[in-house]
């Protein structure tokens, strides 16, 4: 595996994306940063797990499953009766997401 260094422009991409504000005097900090955690995946794929057997859970844990019941559920009137905005009988909830 070549080892891989991370640009500015792509410390930057992954700040957009995280929606974090890096100043351009830290971005290098973070390019060091970013090559360091690269370079552990690097070492980590280098450990043979050939005769390891895949798992789950670090435990030995096993799900514990019941039979799904049906229950009685809430009225729509009781569910939107004390939120702060609807409309009709949905809720309204404030946007989140950017479209870029």
């Amino acid at each position: 595996m070549s080892k891989k260094n991370i640009t500015i422009d792509e410390v930057k991409h992954i700040a957009k994306l995280s929606k974090l504000d890096i100043p351009n005097d830290e971005l290098e900090y973070y390019v060091a940063e970013m090559d360091k955690i690269i370079g552990y995946f690097e070492l980590l794929s280098k450990v043979d797990t050939k005769d390891v057997k895949p798992m789950t859970h670090v435990n030995n844990i096993n799900n514990i499953m019941r039979d799904d019941q049906s229950n009685p559920s809430l009225k729509n009137s009781d569910a939107i009766k004390n939120c702060a905005d609807t409309f009709g009988q949905f809720i309204k909830v404030p946007k989140i997401l950017d479209k870029d």
